[in-house]
């Protein structure tokens, strides 16, 4: 029970996993990012242009946020990303229009697409929060129709890492996402960069450079030793319009949702 009293706010993947058992709801580029082909766990989550963005490449198929494979059925990603402009994905395309995929370039999207069951975000979420950083409940996930057997999902951090992490203020983190490059054009590319930290909450940790738009949900990773954790995700770019949905262009800073898990970790 102490360590549960300890989390406080803070948000928690579990839920996730416990969706996907029971069987079972946008988005922003990285700055001075590569293509990066070693991170296969991280996806893109793909459906078709129903609101009509232009000057975008990607064709019917459309990157619309990025995300973490968490459990072999798991997809974790932002809330935002499952309730854009205050509305159910659903209300704009049908479940099965959606699509995820972890290739790690030209994706528009593949034929190797995984199909999707079921989308649920963190109760409480408040879609379109008002000022400079994300709602704390921001967290969404993706539940896949088939188990993914060729990746081995991302190791969440523990409860208590970020906190206790040595020299944080001096650290560098990775940031992974499939948006627009700094041309702004969606290659259909994952991209990786780096960012340093900035400030950090029980529920958030800001960083910069930040990232721009379809990077949302993607994974801010932190290296301990040999193991690389997923400390968060990619919510808000706080020098733009500050409220947690699709913004313009990319941010001097950007606001992390932070993740961390109950469950066993593996071996």
């Amino acid at each position: 029970m102490k360590g549960l009293k300890e989390c406080g706010m803070r948000r928690f993947v579990a839920f996730a996993v416990l969706a996907a058992l029971g069987g079972a709801t946008a988005a922003l580029a990285i700055v001075n990012g590569t293509v990066d082909t070693v991170h296969n766990y991280v996806g893109a989550a793909i459906i078709p242009n129903v609101f009509g963005l232009t000057g975008f490449t990607g064709g019917h198929g459309f990157v619309w946020c990025s995300g973490t494979l968490v459990a072999p059925r798991v997809f974790l990603t932002a809330a935002h990303c499952l309730q854009p402009f205050g509305q159910p994905l659903t209300n704009y395309v049908s479940l099965d229009q959606v699509l995820v995929t972890f290739d790690a370039t030209n994706i528009s999207p593949p034929p190797d697409a995984l199909k999707v069951s079921s989308v649920a975000v963190m109760p409480g979420f408040q879609a379109l929060p008002q000022g400079e950083l994300p709602d704390p409940n921001d967290v969404g996930v993706i539940i896949l129709a088939q188990h993914v057997h060729n990746i081995t999902p991302v190791r969440l951090a523990p409860i208590g890492f970020l906190d206790t992490f040595p020299a944080l203020s001096k650290a560098t983190v990775s940031l992974i996402g499939y948006g627009l490059n700094e041309q702004l054009v969606l290659t259909g590319n994952r991209l990786i960069g780096t960012a340093n930290f900035v400030n950090l909450s029980d529920t958030w940790f800001k960083y910069s450079p930040g990232t721009c738009t379809f990077d949302d949900g993607g994974p801010t990773l932190l290296v301990d030793g040999p193991t690389e954790y997923q400390i968060g995700f990619h919510s808000t770019i706080t020098s733009n319009t500050g409220h947690g949905t699709v913004v313009d262009g990319c941010g001097a800073e950007m606001v992390m949702t932070r993740v961390l898990t109950l469950l066993p970790q593996r071996a």
